[in-house]
């Protein structure tokens, strides 16, 4: 700062994510001043965690039940992309009148159900199955079986259900912590990124490309026809200061997944 003038120092605290506890940081300041031409400054904090946030209370699908459904209301699962996945969910009648399921409603395409008597009055198996035709995403139906009973005419089954693709990258993105902008930072390793197809053959690696012109990318065979990596690198010529986001793009001639982009986010200081 000026001679004479009034002046900031700021102390800061970096990285404390996940930390709990006291901590002390010293700065040491030097000035022109014969009587005061050293003196320290000190930093106190104590960080305390938030409580992890609780998870919400969800609602039960059928508050009066008189068919109880085991294993449980709520089914979630998944499958991959051109293949199915069934489950057998059973309904109790605890009571001691017999109380009869007349039907199934499926409640929509993703899943398909046929229900058939145990004990009848008594006890049901209800079969359920994905559809094997749906894209990669999430799916969601309520199915309902119709019953004859006044109090619970109906009972609602809740399907859940991911599907993946069969080709993917791993990670689907990369985040870079801060990194200096020195001739050193080229030694950094950068995670690989693999392309892989699952439980088949037959994937080829058509191109590759990034929009990030200070990275170099080779790509490398580790399965032929099903395991792919890219190795990142740094062409250190093309590095400034600054936040960038870009991504690595593979196209492939898989027909469901002609595409793959990984996002990446980097800083140089």
């Amino acid at each position: 700062m000026p001679p004479g003038k009034e002046g900031k120092i700021e102390l800061a605290v970096e990285h404390t994510d996940g930390y709990s506890g006291e901590v002390s940081k010293a700065a040491s300041v030097s000035t022109n001043d014969p009587k005061n031409a050293n003196f320290s400054l000190t930093l106190r904090a104590r960080f305390k965690l938030e409580p992890p946030p609780t998870a919400p209370v969800v609602a039960p699908l059928n508050p009066h039940p008189v068919f109880t459904v085991e294993p449980g209301e709520r089914w979630i699962t998944s499958a991959l992309t051109g293949s199915s996945t069934s489950n057998t969910l059973y309904l109790y009648n605890p009571q001691a009148a017999p109380i009869h399921a007349k039907s199934v409603i499926p409640g929509g395409n993703n899943f398909t159900a046929t229900i058939q008597p145990v004990q009848d009055g008594k006890r049901y198996q209800l079969n359920v199955t994905s559809n094997p035709a749906l894209k990669p995403g999430h799916y969601l139906q309520t199915l309902k079986v119709v019953t004859d009973s006044t109090v619970q005419p109906e009972v609602s089954i809740e399907l859940d259900l991911t599907v993946y693709p069969r080709v993917f990258a791993s990670p689907n993105s990369i985040l870079m912590p801060p990194l200096p902008v020195t001739p050193d930072v080229s030694a950094i390793t950068w995670p690989m990124i693999y392309i892989r197809k699952v439980r088949e053959q037959g994937l080829k690696i058509k191109s590759y490309s990034t929009t990030l012109p200070f990275l170099k990318l080779e790509l490398m065979t580790e399965t032929e026809g099903q395991v792919y990596k890219i190795r990142l690198t740094l062409d250190t010529t093309k590095i400034k200061p600054g936040q960038f986001s870009g991504k690595v793009r593979v196209e492939t001639t898989d027909p469901d997944v002609p595409v793959l982009e990984v996002p990446i986010q980097v800083t140089f200081k």
